[in-house]
């Protein structure tokens, strides 16, 4: 295979990274402020409280940018794990959905938070399928 062949998917991986260690930090950090932001009344999920599932999320997403730039550092590109990072992606784009879906008090400054990440997400999704199936077309 040549670099060619991965290069989309490869900076797509360091791109996903990016974006996710600074926007799960910025959401761990100001994990409060955000659930306040985002709906008019005290949202509990599965007992815990907004702010806290907030940060816990952030922490989480942190993890899964680094995990995206590990798999993009590796000399030969593991499409396993690409597969596992798409698959999550589209994971995301889709509870984005259902959590707009949930009986909860959102307010525009929410909906937009979530439907601009989820956009986000989506986009880089678009991009890891089209660098997995322009890896598997070199192969």
């Amino acid at each position: 295979m040549t670099v060619s062949a991965d290069r989309l998917l490869r900076r797509t991986l360091w791109g996903n990274a990016a974006f996710s260690v600074i926007s799960g930090a910025v959401l761990a950090a100001f994990a409060g402020p955000f659930a306040r932001a985002a709906t008019d009344a005290p949202v509990s999920v599965l007992g815990l409280d907004l702010a806290l599932l907030f940060g816990l999320l952030g922490v989480g997403v942190v993890a899964f940018g680094a995990l995206c730039a590990w798999i993009a550092s590796r000399s030969h590109l593991p499409q396993g794990l690409a597969r596992l990072i798409f698959a999550a992606d589209i994971a995301w784009v889709a509870g984005s959905v259902l959590v707009l879906a949930l009986p909860a008090s959102w307010t525009t400054a929410g909906i937009a938070g979530i439907v601009v990440l989820a956009l986000i997400v989506a986009d880089l999704a678009i991009l890891e399928y089209l660098g997995l199936r322009r890896m598997r077309a070199a192969n």
